[in-house]
């Protein structure tokens, strides 16, 4: 006590020493903000919007997450709440716009450095101020891997037509030969009964498309082109990026005329939108959710995905939920890694048909070795050495493992890989949309499942799924369960913060018995979307928010493990229905301080609000060393602070338990200060993560 008599000498009056308390904390807050800006170069400038024509994708620096997943460097996704305030946001970053996507209230800005820019908008309050969702990164997507080899005769017959003494023309094509495809899936006998895909645009989500060959001639509608924000004329040859949209459009919708092949689906229509674009380079995710929200307000039935990667962005699934909300149907290839995956984006989406590929060898039809599986796979379809369009010699994506039919002069090729699975599966299902206009797409989905042919594993796997598509579909009746919309909203334990960055996962069996698991995470909204799934017995598991940084997809929320909650309940899920998950927490202080005798106080800043508003801070009373402080929701930063200056520097240390954790904290108040940050090992400036108490 002895030591401390002097601080009579220093005593100010508490509610001046408040105020200097949160003017010095104004002081630090808008001092770090003036270095993040000046680190940004911020200046004052003219903004439009930007296009590929100016920085190809090829030409943008990309940069590695620590878990390897690829993104370019020079852009950055950000989700606003109000559009007024893009101009705002433009200039705090000191930005370009490079894509605006009203419908889901997303802007992709060029930046001059994005893991700086990630630093800027990981502060509560500039998130606050200029209305800013969330922010991620542009993720750098591949092509599904394929083969292309150049000629017919690389292939032995037995490979393609079970028995040749029996070869009959199946298509009526001049290539049928090599058409086993469709064959394996028996689409002969449903366009025998009128139902060609009249009626139905299927989007080509890939390369481009060139509407000149022979084959696609006015099977080609108005497409387009997001890098350049350039509407495509119909007809016209589209094929940037190269051979691989070609060849699947022509597995879809190619033209019965007795010449080179014909596509699932003649009756159909495709509509390119180029997503692989010069030199092949994906234009990233916020040119393909331009891409994908383009082709649903332009009247495409059906989205073809022959592409994917690692990563899940936000951006992509609100524009995947856009496309299964008003009934667009998405199908996307598996990939050609082998394993057993749950990684690969859109196909893991819940609501999208993800497709394998099966081979043909003679014999019995096959899961193909490359093909993966997932647990989220729906069929299979023939995926190996699938002849089909190539871009013709001149056009922009013409492939020189190509060859011309002299009898259309033509250009075609084989390739292998889910890729080509993906385009059997989408002509069929514009087949379905034909018959069945108004279907919703889990109505589709399970329409080709109950009508697959099982193959390899008896009953539903992995890898086949529910087995080889079948054109027999097409004579299904529509059922009338079995498929639901389910979203669930996080909240902290008052229900006045819905929590973002939250994993929620559906573990259970289906109605028709399947083993199965759906995987979201909630958006900015704290909502987590699952549309057009399958209904059954659901362990929902709720766990977050994530503790990672950029917390995939999102900013990040909390910083420790012991911050994350998990509750896992059950539901029974037979219509479509909306839940609330309420998170609580437990959180205390333990503190060792010397004996002051200046009434000690735990402060709480809440990281949200300015010094200005009301509720900023809170304070309690130190007694016994110890405060509880359960009852507090939000983010916070805490602080122990003194009545008086100190005498001498005081270092304080202590523990506080969240959630049943024990995390050492320390602090220390310098010579002539009040207060301190209390913090562990994230630093000062880390918050601390609660969500109030429960009942």
């Amino acid at each position: 006590m002895k030591k401390f008599q002097r601080f009579k000498a220093f005593i100010i009056l508490k509610q001046l020493s408040t105020s200097f308390a949160s003017l010095i904390f104004s002081f630090l807050f808008f001092s770090s903000l003036f270095l993040v800006l000046l680190s940004l170069s911020l200046t004052s400038c003219l903004h439009k919007e930007t296009h590929a024509k100016e920085n190809l994708p090829s030409e943008s620096p990309i940069s590695f997450e620590e878990n390897g997943n690829e993104y370019y460097a020079d852009r950055i996704l950000i989700g606003y709440s109000d559009e007024e305030k893009i101009n705002s946001i433009l200039n705090l970053l000191n930005g370009k716009l490079v894509v605006h996507i009203p419908e889901i209230k997303v802007i992709s800005v060029k930046v001059e450095n994005v893991d700086k820019t990630l630093q800027l908008l990981g502060n509560e309050l500039i998130r606050g101020k200029y209305g800013i969702r969330y922010a991620e990164y542009v993720y750098v997507r591949k092509l599904v891997p394929f083969e292309i080899n150049t000629r017919p005769d690389n292939y032995e017959t037995k490979k393609l037509v079970a028995t040749l003494s029996e070869y009959t023309n199946y298509s009526g094509e001049s290539l049928d030969l090599y058409l086993w495809g469709l064959r394996a899936i028996k689409i002969k006998d449903t366009w025998s009964d009128g139902h060609r895909g009249e009626g139905v645009i299927v989007a080509v989500l890939d390369t481009g498309v060139d509407g000149t060959h022979p084959d696609l001639q006015g099977q080609v509608v108005e497409g387009y082109r997001p890098s350049t924000d350039e509407v495509l004329a119909e007809g016209t040859d589209s094929s940037f990026g190269g051979s691989h949209g070609t060849h699947v459009a022509g597995t879809i919708v190619a033209k019965s005329d007795g010449k080179g092949i014909v596509g699932v689906a003649p009756g159909a229509k495709v509509m390119p939108v180029v997503l692989f674009d010069n030199g092949g380079w994906y234009v990233g995710d916020d040119y393909a959710a331009k891409g994908i929200i383009w082709a649903v307000n332009h009247g495409a039935k059906i989205l073809n995905n022959s592409w994917g990667g690692a990563g899940y962005s936000q951006t992509i699934k609100d524009a995947f939920d856009y496309a299964l909300e008003r009934g667009v149907v998405v199908v996307a290839a598996a990939g050609n890694s082998k394993a057993i995956q749950s990684y690969q984006y859109p196909a893991n989406y819940p609501g999208v048909i993800q497709v394998g590929a099966v081979e043909f060898n003679g014999g019995d039809y096959t899961v193909a070795d490359f093909s993966s599986g997932s647990p989220m796979i729906s069929v299979c379809a023939p995926g190996v050495s699938i002849i089909s369009t190539m871009p013709q010699e001149g056009s922009r994506g013409y492939d020189r493992r190509s060859f011309a039919l002299a009898e259309n002069n033509g250009y075609y090729g084989y390739m292998t890989g889910t890729s080509m699975a993906t385009p059997h599966v989408s002509g069929l299902v514009a087949l379905l949309l034909q018959k069945y206009p108004n279907a919703k797409p889990w109505q589709i989905r399970k329409i080709l499942e109950e009508s697959a042919v099982d193959i390899g594993e008896k009953g539903y796997d992995e890898k086949a799924g529910y087995g080889l598509v079948n054109a027999s579909a097409v004579n299904q009746n529509l059922p009338v369960d079995g498929g639901l919309d389910y979203r669930l909203t996080v909240t902290d334990a008052y229900g006045k913060w819905n929590v973002p960055s939250v994993s929620v996962s559906l573990v259970g069996v289906a109605s028709n018995g399947r083993n199965i698991r759906y995987f979201a995470k909630t958006n900015a909204e704290g909502i987590a979307k699952f549309i057009s799934i399958d209904a059954g017995d659901y362990d929902v598991i709720v766990s977050g928010p994530d503790s990672k940084e950029n917390s995939e997809g999102l900013m990040r929320i909390a910083h420790r493990k012991a911050e994350e909650r998990t509750l896992t309940f059950h539901q029974t899920l037979n219509e479509s229905k909306s839940d609330i998950v309420r998170f609580s927490s437990q959180a205390s202080l333990e503190i060792d301080i010397p004996e002051v005798g200046v009434n000690p106080q735990i402060v709480f800043l809440d990281v949200t609000k300015l010094p200005t508003e009301t509720g900023y801070e809170i304070t309690k009373d130190l007694t016994s060393n110890t405060v509880d402080f359960s009852e507090l929701s939000g983010r916070y930063l805490i602080k122990l602070r003194l009545s008086q200056k100190a005498y001498e520097s005081i270092s304080v240390s202590g523990t506080l338990t969240i959630n049943g954790t024990h995390i050492p904290i320390g602090g220390k108040i310098l010579e002539d200060a009040t207060e301190t940050y209390i913090y562990d090992s994230n630093g000062p400036y880390a918050w601390w993560t609660l969500f109030g108490k429960s009942d």
